[in-house]
């Protein structure tokens, strides 16, 4: 049988959760070995709120990279009352801080820092529109009034909407979008983009609930129909600029995410590629994963595309991939709802 082969310019990764500590150390290799370069999240434990943290995150990120590797780590701020409007001119020109993000309060892992009010941030908004910085934002709304399967759509509607109107040139990423509202939406925008995770483009509510609660299967914001899945699958092959890849992958340890009040997250970066070759290939568009991968996430941020390339090969069989990993507090599992992949990088 003849190999099967895809060449594309090396990937990015425009949403990631590296955590710290020894959960770091164990997950970082999946993300500068698949990707060249990643958008690293604020959400630690002692949340990144400023520059200086920032900076220290990333050297710590830094050391653990081999000298070899083509990767680039970019960080992000965490939006709260300590950032200052002098702050935020810093990061327009700072060099590995690429955008400010913001979470709402409780929406997800480490989120008690986030927002309530966000009517009280305008001030700093008009600042990152006038220096050119992108808000990264959690796009869910956290009244428990508001069905949980809504509320994406209902920030969209009661928050997004007055952010835009209120700052028409503020470059925002609209993250993780899980529904068929969303993508809508995006499309009428000019300077809002959306990321799109892999466990969004291939699963939705009913695997993980239908036939017993599957916790390995809980994110936030959760997974939604399979109509929506459908509608980020032709947004994400559509080719257009305005959405790209982001993992969104998240490690927990088992003990957290099977428990009485499981943890939101799925760990994806060891196979996200091959899943996604796969999952193009499924529906013809081969030739789409380049722009949704490697093109348009770095031409929204703004960054030179890259030049080099890797290689992808479909296999004649199914190969063994890693199922898990191990760290002294427990395995974490990784994201595979295929039962088979052919596609693995060639080296």
């Amino acid at each position: 049988m003849e190999k099967i082969f895809l060449d594309i310019l090396r990937p990015d990764d425009w949403h990631v959760h590296l955590r710290e500590g020894e959960v770091l150390s164990n997950v970082l290799p999946f993300t500068y070995e698949n990707f060249g370069s990643a958008l690293i999240m604020p959400n630690l434990d002692i949340p990144i709120t400023n520059i200086s943290l920032a900076d220290n995150y990333y050297n710590e990120i830094c050391k653990q990279i081999p000298k070899a590797a083509k990767f680039t780590p970019n960080m992000t701020l965490y939006l709260t009352d300590c950032l200052s409007k002098d702050e935020i001119r810093k990061v327009s020109t700072h060099k590995h801080i690429k955008a400010i993000k913001m979470y709402p309060k409780g929406a997800t892992t480490n989120s008690d820092s986030g927002i309530s009010d966000f009517k009280n941030f305008y001030h700093l908004f008009e600042v990152m529109e006038e220096s050119g910085v992108i808000l990264s934002i959690h796009g869910e709304v956290t009244d428990e009034k508001v069905d949980v399967f809504e509320r994406e759509s209902v920030f969209i509607e009661k928050v997004l909407t007055k952010i835009i109107k209120q700052f028409p040139n503020l470059k925002i990423v609209l993250e993780h979008i899980t529904s068929s509202d969303a993508v809508n939406f995006i499309n009428e925008q000019s300077m809002v983009a959306a990321t799109i995770t892999i466990h969004h483009l291939m699963v939705n509510r009913n695997i993980m609930l239908s036939k017993g609660i599957r916790p390995d299967f809980y994110c936030a914001p959760i997974l939604k129909t399979e109509y929506d899945r459908r509608a980020l699958v032709q947004a994400a092959i559509s080719g257009d600029r305005k959405f790209f890849l982001g993992t969104d992958s998240a490690p927990h340890v088992e003990g957290k995410k099977i428990a009485s009040c499981g943890c939101a997250g799925i760990f994806s970066s060891p196979l996200a590629i091959p899943l996604l070759i796969q999952l193009f290939e499924e529906h013809s568009s081969l030739k789409k994963i380049e722009p949704f991968a490697s093109k348009n996430g770095r031409a929204f941020y703004g960054l030179r595309q890259h030049k080099d390339r890797v290689r992808y090969v479909k296999r004649p069989k199914s190969i063994e991939v890693i199922k898990d990993i191990k760290t002294s507090d427990g395995k974490i599992k990784v994201f595979n709802p295929y039962n088979e992949i052919y596609w693995e990088k060639e080296n």
